[in-house]
């Protein structure tokens, strides 16, 4: 009834009359949400008094809920202000995508989301450069950018999960570059090297389809919260199918909690069935992982968490790429230390 008064206001061209009769019906409805809100709010207030979760009526709980507060708002801002989402180690140097540039040809994924870009700048520039040479450099900055852009949709995609969940700050840039360390030693293709860095940026995307209330809680999921978590693989691989650049990343966000003996998630693959981007990743997701605190528990050491890691070698990790992990951590934590303190500087 308010859309059509308003319509037959606006008909008579906003006179006088009509323009008090709008005015007289934002009024009204003001008062009718006002209203509302009041009902709703004394309704809500009547439940919490005779809850027996009351604050008021639990200290312990209220302690609770000012400490978990207190601590979020501390992780969201550090003391100069600055954002604690630190990606600056997640974007490659010139250098390398230098690399991944020139095997650009190899990825048709990456070249088709982009290709009408790319007829319409080659076609400008090929009328200011008839030099062979000055063309293949064309050819290339071109295919620099390409990957500049790979990187930094990936980026903007983590960057929002980890907006949600203060106390995974910088989880995925960490897994990034362990990853990023491991697919060199692991002898991987530039276009392998170039998607399981992607993934591993991404390996939590799908943590975005997640509720609050199990993402954040502060405490052990029930059997029903677990099978929920279960599922951001899924969400992350619905979200980067729609991408066709990071198409090639799916590898590493699907399958990252699988296991090597088969009883992972989501779909419980087992040994070789698990692609090899996805498996490294895992090992980099769960290191780090263990190594940083969480809500519902403190950090391992890093020397505890290695433990964990050749603990499970075999059985939860592929034995091949832990071997790969356990030279990478001793170049980083015992013959460079200095790496590993730059890599967990935040923490």
């Amino acid at each position: 009834m308010i859309n059509k008064e308003i319509e037959h206001s606006r008909d008579k061209n906003h006179t006088e009359k009509g323009i008090n009769k709008i005015r007289w019906l934002c009024q009204e409805r003001k008062k009718k949400i006002e209203t509302m809100t009041d009902d709703k709010n004394k309704k809500a207030c009547e439940k919490s008094s005779t809850s027996n979760k009351s604050f008021e009526l639990d200290p312990p709980l209220k302690d609770l809920a000012s400490s978990i507060h207190e601590q979020i708002s501390n992780l969201r801002n550090k003391e100069d202000g600055s954002s604690i989402l630190s990606f600056e180690k997640s974007y490659p140097t010139q250098s390398e995508i230098l690399f991944f540039a020139k095997d650009i040809e190899q990825i048709h994924e990456l070249k088709g989301d982009f290709r009408t870009s790319i007829n319409k700048i080659a076609t400008v520039f090929s009328k200011a450069f008839s030099n062979t040479t000055e063309g293949k450099e064309l050819d290339l900055e071109i295919q620099k950018m390409l990957i500049e852009n790979f990187f930094q949709t990936a980026r903007a995609l983590a960057i929002t999960v980890e907006a949600r969940d203060p106390y995974t700050g910088g989880h995925s840039d960490r897994v990034f570059q362990i990853s990023k360390e491991l697919g060199k030693k692991c002898d991987l293709s530039p276009t392998e090297q170039l998607y399981l860095e992607g993934g591993a940026l991404l390996h939590d995307v799908g943590k975005v389809g997640i509720r609050d209330a199990v993402l954040l809680k502060p405490g052990p999921l029930s059997d029903d919260e677990y099978k929920e978590m279960q599922l951001h693989p899924i969400i992350g691989a619905q979200i980067v199918k729609k991408l066709g650049c990071l198409h090639g990343c799916l590898d590493a966000v699907l399958y990252h909690h699988e296991r090597i003996d088969g009883y992972g998630y989501p779909y419980g693959l087992k040994g070789d069935e698990i692609p090899l981007p996805a498996r490294i990743a895992s090992i980099a997701d769960a290191y780090d992982a263990m190594t940083t605190n969480r809500i519902y528990r403190k950090a391992m050491s890093h020397e505890q968490a290695l433990e964990e890691i050749l603990r499970n070698s075999g059985t939860q990790f592929d034995s091949a790429v832990v071997k790969e992990f356990v030279k990478w951590w001793e170049e980083t934590f015992q013959k460079s230390p200095t790496r590993g303190q730059e890599l967990y500087k935040n923490i």
